[in-house]
């Protein structure tokens, strides 16, 4: 497992499984997309999320999906989990001590995502970018519950990954179906 975090970042990105570690320019995106989010929140949540530390775990299927069955009884794989520490209200109250303040642990899974993004046609990093982005979102107290919360989350997604220069994540994909079946007698 490689552990990375530099000097005052709120990012630390551990990379559990090697496919991960191919990824180039992967540590440089991750938190420039954390530091994106940050920017994009309202200003009593700001300050809070500039002490902010974060850990990014990169993994497997079976590991999330571990992680999806434990917490969330949910025996499948999923792309992206988050775990929040606190609500809104307390990362506020919370940051107004001294030091950095951890908010939560994000999990991304490896096979899970990369098949996401061949199928919808996206670009691997753009789309793990995207799920990290939605990640920390969950950890300073968005969510999708309702029909409402879910339209606020997603267009602070959208503006987020507009300043950085990304495809809007919520564009109709165009869903790669793979090989055409030939058709069957019946149908001829």
């Amino acid at each position: 497992m490689i552990k990375t975090k530099k000097k005052n970042e709120m990012l630390q990105i551990l990379k559990e499984v090697a496919p991960w570690k191919k990824v180039g320019k992967l540590d440089a995106r991750l938190r420039k997309a954390a530091e994106a989010v940050i920017e994009a929140l309202p200003e009593n949540l700001q300050k809070a999320a500039r002490k902010a530390e974060i850990n990014v775990l990169l993994t497997s299927d079976a590991a999330v999906q571990r992680m999806n069955h434990d917490f969330r009884g949910k025996k499948k794989p999923t792309n992206v989990l988050s775990f929040p520490q606190y609500t809104k209200r307390e990362i506020v109250k919370e940051s107004k001590a001294r030091g950095p303040l951890f908010v939560g642990d994000i999990a991304l899974a490896y096979q899970y995502v990369a098949a996401e993004a061949k199928r919808e046609d996206k670009i691997l990093l753009d789309h793990v970018a995207h799920l990290v982005i939605h990640g920390v979102l969950h950890l300073f107290g968005y969510d999708h519950l309702t029909e409402a919360s879910a339209k606020k989350m997603e267009k602070l997604e959208r503006k987020i990954m507009l300043s950085l220069c990304l495809p809007d994540p919520y564009a109709a994909p165009v869903v790669k179906t793979g090989k055409k079946k030939k058709a069957s007698k019946k149908t001829r």
